[in-house]
């Protein structure tokens, strides 16, 4: 055998004997914690993050906590048994830069503490979920925690499943979606492959423009002319809402599982605001995959679609309308998705009154 191709051999194998042992050892193929941590979720941990360059607030340093099942809640902390809403949702659910005791969940938990019975409430959210990351939760997360059996699953959802376009042909149906096999199965435990998949999502989110960052709004632009390409409008119709559908069906069988009623929120964002009933979008032109286009009045066109295949696949049970509420301003978001302390406290107080209305508490 030639010198060189026998160094290539043995250098070859030295790489993969690696990456086998990187597997086997941060991998989730015998370890359940490895494998939670591959999929975002963060447990037992207490971090301290300086938010002033965000948004205004008198706390430029605030507190972020997951307890020992990786949930946040400070009424809850280390006692799922206590919990009687579980919110489950993304970045806007989680709320990585709002301190435990100011986000929208304390907001709401201290609005429900009016109530004759008290209701405590956990936050499940993971930075950067979408339905298909959800579902994933109720697998290999919220099926193993002894003791969680809330009343009420909140799923605050919507705009990270925006931007999930031609992948979704592939989810078609429920059946498809449970008896994927080892291919999910690979996807579930490989450290490498999650670690390739969260730098593609921060990648993709830095060209969509929906990371934590700081925008100014009274330099922002808003009109009222649509930007939606067209293949883009028919991709949704054909192929995203259908698929959107049925992780929304089978976030609801999931609950019905836990003997939990599935409450679904609807998602505000600031790439457009409503004044008099009219909307107004963002001017400024995004695309998906890089080649549709849009703008804010485009996203609301599409977001609307994705609210309404919510409200028609969880017909049987109560949807929070929240996206279409038209006193949302400029300071209750730091970027176009996140919110401020002060923008949590309002979200907090909007869906209590939501409940109040449609009856969910008296």
């Amino acid at each position: 055998m030639p010198k060189k191709l026998k160094i290539i051999l043995i250098n070859l194998s030295i790489l993969l004997i690696g990456l086998l042992l990187i597997e086997l050892i941060f991998g989730g193929w015998f370890n359940a914690n490895n494998q939670l941590s591959n999929i975002g979720i963060l447990r037992d941990v207490k971090l301290e993050y300086t938010v002033n360059h965000l948004y205004e607030t008198d706390q430029p340093t605030i507190t972020y906590t997951r307890d020992s099942y990786g949930l946040r809640g400070i009424s809850t902390f280390n006692e799922p048994s206590k919990i009687d809403i579980l919110t489950v949702g993304g970045s806007t659910t989680d709320q990585r830069y709002i301190d435990d005791a100011k986000t929208w969940q304390e907001a709401l938990e201290r609005a429900l503490s009016q109530e004759k019975e008290t209701w405590l409430v956990s936050n499940a959210g993971v930075d950067g979920q979408s339905t298909y990351g959800h579902l994933k939760s109720f697998e290999l997360w919220f099926s193993n925690i002894e003791k969680l059996q809330p009343e009420m699953i909140f799923f605050y959802v919507g705009i990270n499943d925006f931007y999930k376009v031609s992948s979704d042909a592939k989810y078609d149906a429920i059946q498809q979606y449970e008896h994927a096999g080892l291919k999910n199965t690979i996807k579930d435990k490989s450290v490498l492959y999650n670690v390739y998949r969260k730098l593609k999502g921060i990648r993709k989110a830095q060209k969509v423009k929906v990371g934590h960052f700081k925008v100014d709004f009274s330099a922002t632009k808003y009109t009222q002319e649509e930007v939606l390409d067209s293949t883009l409008l028919a991709l949704y119709d054909e192929k995203n809402l259908k698929a959107f559908k049925v992780r929304v069906q089978q976030l609801i069988a999931y609950s019905k599982k836990m003997r939990a009623i599935p409450i679904f929120i609807t998602q505000p964002t600031f790439l457009y605001k409503i004044e008099n009933g009219e909307v107004f979008g963002v001017e400024n032109i995004n695309y998906i995959e890089e080649k549709y286009a849009y703008n804010g009045v485009g996203y609301y066109k599409l977001l609307t679609k994705l609210n309404d295949a919510i409200k028609e696949a969880a017909s049987d049970f109560p949807v929070i309308d929240i996206s279409s509420e038209d006193d949302w301003q400029p300071e209750d978001f730091y970027d176009y998705y996140h919110m401020t302390e002060a923008g949590a406290a309002k979200l907090g107080k909007k869906i209590y009154q939501k409940m109040t209305q449609i009856e969910l508490v008296k």
